[in-house]
């Protein structure tokens, strides 16, 4: 008659309820976390205005470095991205990515759609002369949009608006507000904990639906205020092959609200057959927030094939 090893048997028992309770209580746990990391986003003060610049840096033949001067109506999701870096500005000789002509009005207020016409020159009847100034080949980023308050769908992921002329981004308010949104929420990341090291919680985030734009992959959240101070995320901009290389992205605090200070490629990015970037970093600096709407230059109708939020 075989002997039963009762000791062992609920030895193993303890074990494995042990390590259900640890499983249950990690998971609960990492929820905790993000669930107060999301109400801090949701619950962040910020002003309808921000101004900022956009720094471009990378390696390829040479260092490179644009700076894209920036304004965005956060409360609509607007982003209004000068056509001329400030390279470009200071050596107009000096191609830096931009595609432009001059329009022979001020009558053209539509959204410019991203990517039009794919960098060549315009088939609107408003623009009278041929591209004044060719893309750059050795610019495989060219002019790039992005809003300092984009959060890669730690909130519900926005639809942002890029617009090259400053009597749309005026206008866009008219037909968008949103008074408020009830309901629950269905829950978008599977949410692992790794550590927490001091106050900084490490999670790992899957997500369970539209991955493209919910792409947050890990999250450094301080425990005790809910901020989130470091994310990496699958793809920043809305070109290949940009918006699917692996990002580290830094925030920081300012006015109640959080804003992007860094995203850096954390991988090499290969643009075409063999124009290799090893180091791509978009910087957000000199951020200013404001209730007042900014002024604006009008009278270029670009066809830019620009790099903004999805």
């Amino acid at each position: 008659m075989a002997r039963i090893n009762v000791p062992g048997i609920i030895a193993g028992a303890l074990t494995l309820a042990l390590f259900v309770h640890q499983t249950d209580t990690n998971e609960a746990q990492a929820d905790a976390i993000f669930d107060h990391a999301l109400k801090v986003a949701q619950s962040d003060a910020h002003a309808r205005y921000a101004t900022y610049q956009v720094v471009v840096t990378f390696t390829n033949a040479a260092r490179h470095t644009d700076t894209w001067d920036t304004t965005e109506d956060m409360t609509h999701a607007s982003v209004y991205a000068d056509i001329f870096s400030q390279q470009e500005r200071a050596d107009p000789i000096t191609p830096h990515g931009t595609n432009f002509g001059l329009s022979a009005g001020l009558s053209d207020a539509s959204p410019r759609s991203v990517g039009a016409n794919n960098g060549k020159p315009s088939t609107d009847p408003a623009v009278q002369t041929a591209p004044l100034n060719g893309t750059d080949s050795s610019d495989p980023v060219g002019p790039v949009a992005f809003a300092v308050d984009q959060n890669f769908g730690l909130t519900d992921p926005r639809p942002y608006v890029v617009v090259h002329e400053g009597e749309t981004f005026s206008s866009r308010a008219d037909g968008f507000t949103t008074i408020g949104r009830a309901g629950a929420e269905a829950r978008r990341y599977k949410i692992e904990l790794n550590e927490i090291d001091g106050n900084v919680a490490h999670l790992t985030l899957t997500p369970l639906k539209d991955p493209f734009r919910n792409r947050l992959r890990e999250l450094w959240v301080e425990t005790d205020t809910g901020y989130v101070r470091e994310a990496t995320v699958q793809g920043v901009g809305d070109r290949e092959p940009i918006d699917k290389t692996r990002f580290k992205v830094t925030f920081f605090r300012k006015d109640g609200g959080a804003y992007i200070a860094k995203e850096c490629a954390m991988e090499p990015i290969v643009f075409g057959d063999n124009d290799t970037v090893p180091d791509l970093c978009f910087s957000f600096e000199g951020l200013e927030l404001t209730s007042l709407s900014p002024k604006y230059t009008f009278g270029i109708a670009t066809d830019v094939q620009t790099l903004h939020d999805p």
